[in-house]
């Protein structure tokens, strides 16, 4: 395996901390000329790290003959500290797609991880094989009651972030920002091979709430939602080796068939 770290320029021309694994084993998919690529996007306050999670995940998609692609989003992890919003890294994640594609990768996949979920979610890009959502913060909007709401129309907003980088910061734009999403029309319309895995103990994200969203996806062979025993939003152990093998599994089927 080989990882190389270096940066994607965005169309804001600020430039986006990433690593690349590239697998020196055989690809799982039939013709060797065509490459897959995984492109992990990670959680609200997270990086591409997260915490070794994806790390992890991407030795393992590695020894399959996976490439993959983890990356800082606007403002998070080694960037340059700027607001976050969503649609801006909706905006990031189409430009290091597009990277992607200039590489030359065919078959593309995507693991969104909690606010990484609610991205790909809503971020329009074509010809993707499959995604899986990893404990999706569809209802992110929720955690900011309208006290905070209140507040952030005054002050800005510092979170302590992973990987003792700098805080991330919001204002009011994140919230504003939240409201052009309309997350139960795009789950609707999310035809695409799509796995959710989230753990019974997660607190962060509400399990009730995942499994409205999942039911308004199609309900075919398609679509699945694995649900971990005990995990809670921060897995790790035996419960993040659980959502590794459900990953693997899904994207032999769906990525690399």
């Amino acid at each position: 395996m080989n990882r190389k770290s270096f940066t994607i320029p965005n169309r804001r021309d600020m430039e986006l901390h990433a690593i690349h694994y590239l697998s020196e084993k055989e690809s799982l998919f039939p013709k060797k000329e065509i490459s897959c690529l995984v492109i992990f996007c990670h959680g609200f306050t997270g990086d591409k790290y997260e915490w070794g999670r994806f790390t992890k995940t991407a030795e393992k998609l590695s020894e399959i003959g996976i490439d993959s692609l983890l990356f800082d989003f606007s403002g998070s992890g080694e960037n340059e500290r700027e607001y976050v919003t969503l649609t801006k890294q909706c905006h990031d994640l189409k430009d290091v797609y597009n990277w992607a594609i200039n590489k030359n990768y065919i078959r593309i996949g995507f693991i969104g991880l909690s606010f990484g979920g609610l991205t790909v979610l809503g971020t329009d890009i074509p010809d993707i094989k499959t995604i899986i959502f990893w404990a999706p913060a569809f209802s992110i909007r929720k955690l900011f009651n309208p006290k905070v709401q209140e507040s952030l129309k005054k002050t800005d907003l510092k979170l302590p972030s992973s990987g003792g980088q700098e805080p991330i910061m919001i204002n009011h734009s994140f919230i504003e920002d939240l409201s052009n999403y309309d997350v139960d029309e795009l789950v609707k319309k999310f035809s695409l091979p799509t796995l959710i895995i989230q753990g019974t103990r997660d607190r962060s994200v509400r399990l009730e709430d995942t499994r409205r969203f999942f039911k308004q996806m199609p309900q075919d062979d398609k679509h699945k939602l694995i649900e971990v025993p005990k995990a809670t939003h921060n897995f790790d152990g035996e419960q993040l080796d659980q959502f590794i093998a459900e990953t693997i599994s899904w994207l032999k089927e769906y990525l690399c068939d």
